[in-house]
């Protein structure tokens, strides 16, 4: 597996459409900020814009889907200066399975937009996500997922017809289906030369060797081993490691088993000893103090947090 999908995978990623929207201009959308979604907008017909706090704004046409990896709050409109109506308040839960399509705005050039909602496991999906610009931009028209979730969208019961077995399911895969799309094609994009886990993703060597290490985090790896299965020899392999990453190898994998361990104390009731040893690591106490320094808590204290969480 490669090691974007490893990581999507461990991640947990989900998404979902919230909102199936026909605006007319003038309109205006505000977006609260959120910890825990990340949001994209897939323009269906028509162009709007979308403003950052910052002042950034992108102008997307049909075809065109913004990804927002961490959410600020921010504006999705035709006219900045309309009075901005809040998305909470368009979102409708479906009806019978089926997606409730909204209209707002004034009886302007009409754009059709759908608002996709995503979640991660943040600290898993952390490679990923630190390696993403605030917003990406990419023309995803000719991308089979976008005809199906089109399709699959929209309010299509009569009085006679039964709830479409599995649609909400099978929306919530298209929305999914449409983000990678969307990451795939932003990967593809970025210019040689360019540092991080995405550049590395672009290296035919090293993506190799990150889907390894993500894919087989347990196994005791050396820079040697992962060269001999990539095809390269080990200063060969350390030296286009660290041009692409920015850090060598070993570091990289010291840093994803952590976070793989922290999604353990997370998630299971092992003992640290055990995930200690799992991550590498001869003793708890070294285990404790690179979680700490990685997580600024003990192991002990982001177990307890997360047990906290869910009572």
């Amino acid at each position: 597996m490669d090691a974007l999908s490893e990581v999507l995978r461990l991640a947990r990623f989900a998404a979902d459409v919230t909102l199936d929207a026909t605006a007319g201009a003038p309109w205006c959308v505000s977006v609260p900020a959120s910890s825990t979604l990340a949001r994209g907008y897939l323009v269906l017909e028509g162009e709007c814009r979308l403003r950052l706090p910052e002042g950034q704004e992108l102008r997307l046409g049909t075809g065109n889907l913004a990804f927002l990896p961490t959410t600020p709050a921010h504006l999705v409109g035709s006219d900045f200066d309309a009075q901005a109506v809040p998305i909470a308040s368009l979102q409708r839960a479906p009806l019978a399975g089926e997606f409730v399509p909204v209209r707002l705005g004034g009886h302007g050039p009409a754009t059709r937009w759908l608002a996709i909602a995503a979640t991660f496991e943040r600290h898993l999906a952390d490679p990923l996500l630190a390696s993403l610009p605030p917003v990406i931009a990419v023309d995803v028209a000719s991308a089979s997922p976008v005809a199906a979730l089109t399709a699959a969208v929209g309010l299509n019961l009569t009085a006679s017809d039964a709830p479409a077995a599995g649609a909400a399911a099978r929306r919530e895969r298209l929305a999914e289906l449409v983000i990678i799309e969307a990451l795939r094609r932003h990967i593809q994009s970025m210019p040689a030369g360019g540092k991080g886990w995405l550049a590395g993703l672009n290296d035919r060597y090293v993506g190799r060797a990150l889907a390894l290490v993500h894919g087989r985090p347990g196994e005791p790896w050396t820079v040697e081993k992962l060269g001999r299965q990539v095809g390269l020899s080990r200063s060969a392999l350390a030296e286009r490691f660290g041009l692409a990453m920015g850090e060598p190898i070993i570091a990289f994998l010291t840093r994803w088993r952590l976070q793989l361990a922290a999604e353990t104390l997370l998630t299971t009731s092992r003992p640290v000893a055990a995930i200690a040893r799992e991550a590498g690591y001869e003793s708890a106490s070294a285990f404790a103090h690179a979680f700490r320094r990685a997580f600024r808590k003990s192991p002990s204290a982001w177990r307890k947090r997360a047990r906290r969480r869910t009572a």
